[in-house]
C-alpha cells in the first residue's frame, strides 16, 4: 500500500499541474491576468475574510479539549492551527504531516492524548459540516438550474446516502464498537506487529476512548461545534461574493454559494494535490459556467483564492519554524 501511496502522489500532483494548464489556457491566460489585477486592495478584505475562518476553526477547536486542566483559549491554538493547515495545503502528504505536527505542538499546551483526541474530534465535526454544506449546494442547484431539472433523483440518493451512513456512524458510536482498538486486536492475532503500534497502542486506545467519550457526553457541546464549522463556510461564500462583484460584470450570493460548495467538495476529495493546483481552478470554472459566466471568472477567483492561501501558508511556515526551534531535539523531526 505504500509503494503504491508512493506512486501515486507524484502522479496526482503532475495531473493536478497538467490540470491547472489546460483550464488556464482554456480560459485565456490574459484574461484571468486582467481580472486578477481588478481585485487591487480588495485583497485585503479577502485577507481579513480567510483569517475569520481561521480564528472560527481555533475557536471550535479550542472546545473540543478535553483536559482537567484549564482549556487552551483559541489564540493560543491559532498559531498551531496555522501551522497545521500550511503543511496540509503545501505537502502531498496533506492532513496526514499537517495534523500530526499540530498534535505535536500541542502536546506543550496539554497532555498528548487531549491534544490528539481534540485534533481529530475538530476534524471529523469539520468534514461534518463541509458535508452538510455540500449536500446544501447539490440540492440548491438541483432545484434552481432549470439543466439539471431531469437529474434531481442524484440530489435525493445523495441524502439517503449521507443519512444511511450517519445511522451506522451513530450506531457504532453509541455502542461504541472501538474500530481502532478491534483493529489493534486483529492485527495481534493474525501475528502482524509493527514497531509504531506495538509501541503506542495503549495510546492510541486511549485517544479512541476520549472521541467516543467526547460525542456521547457532550453532545450540546458537539452542536455548538458543528455550528461554528458551519459558519466557516459562509465566510468562503464572502470571499467568493467579493471576488465576483469585483471581477465580474455580473454577480450572484447563490452563484457564490455553490462556487464555495464545489471548492469545499474539490478540498475534502483531494486533499492530497498541495495547493488544490488545478483542482480548485477546474471546479470554480465548471460551477461558474453553469451560471452563464466566462471560464475566465471561475479560474480566475481560484486563483486570487490561491494566493491568499500562499499568504496564509507563509505565515504558518514561519510559525513551524518558530515551534520547532521551541520543540526539543528529538520532537523537531515529527514536524
Amino acid at each position: 500500500m505504500s509503494n503504491i501511496l508512493r506512486y501515486l502522489r507524484p502522479l496526482a500532483s503532475i495531473g493536478s499541474i497538467a490540470l491547472f494548464v489546460y483550464v488556464l489556457q482554456r480560459s485565456g491566460p490574459g484574461a484571468v491576468l486582467d481580472k486578477i489585477s481588478l481585485l487591487g486592495w480588495g485583497f485585503i478584505a479577502l485577507i481579513l475574510l480567510s483569517g475569520i475562518r481561521h480564528v472560527l476553526r481555533a475557536v471550535a477547536w479550542s472546545y473540543c479539549v478535553q483536559t482537567d486542566g484549564s482549556r487552551p483559549t483559541p489564540l493560543t491554538l491559532l498559531g498551531p492551527r496555522l501551522m497545521g493547515e500550511a503543511l496540509d495545503d503545501l505537502t502531498p502528504a496533506g492532513p496526514l504531516l499537517g495534523e500530526s505536527a499540530k498534535v505535536v505542538v500541542v502536546s506543550k499546551l496539554m497532555p498528548a492524548q487531549a491534544g490528539a483526541s481534540s485534533v481529530v474530534i475538530e476534524n471529523l465535526i469539520y468534514a461534518l459540516a463541509a458535508i452538510l454544506f455540500m449536500l446544501s449546494g447539490v440540492m440548491f442547484a438541483l432545484l434552481k438550474l432549470t439543466a439539471l431539472q431531469g437529474f434531481r433523483w442524484i440530489g435525493g440518493g445523495l441524502v439517503i446516502c449521507f443519512l444511511a451512513s450517519m445511522v451506522i456512524v451513530w450506531w457504532i458510536v453509541s455502542r461504541r464498537i472501538l474500530l481502532l482498538g478491534r483493529t489493534l486486536d486483529y492485527l495481534k492475532r493474525v501475528g502482524l506487529r509493527l514497531a509504531f503500534l506495538e509501541r503506542h497502542q495503549q495510546y492510541l486506545r486511549d485517544v479512541e476512548h476520549a472521541i467516543y467519550d467526547f460525542f456521547l457526553t457532550r453532545r450540546r457541546l458537539f452542536l455548538g461545534v458543528l455550528a461554528i464549522e458551519i459558519a466557516t463556510n459562509f465566510t468562503g461564500i464572502g470571499e467568493a461574493y467579493l471576488i465576483l462583484k469585483v471581477t465580474a460584470a455580473h454577480t450572484s450570493l447563490f452563484a457564490a454559494y455553490l462556487v464555495e460548495s464545489a471548492s469545499r467538495a474539490a478540498q475534502l476529495a483531494f486533499s492530497f494535490v498541495p495547493l488544490g493546483i488545478g483542482i480548485q481552478e477546474g471546479a470554480a470554472a465548471a460551477t461558474l459556467q453553469a451560471f452563464g459566466y466566462a471560464a475566465s471568472e471561475g479560474v480566475s477567483l481560484a486563483i486570487i483564492r490561491k494566493i491568499r492561501t500562499v499568504f496564509w501558508v507563509a505565515v504558518g511556515l514561519l510559525l513551524a519554524a518558530k515551534y520547532s526551534i521551541a520543540l526539543p531535539e528529538g520532537e523537531r523531526s515529527a514536524i
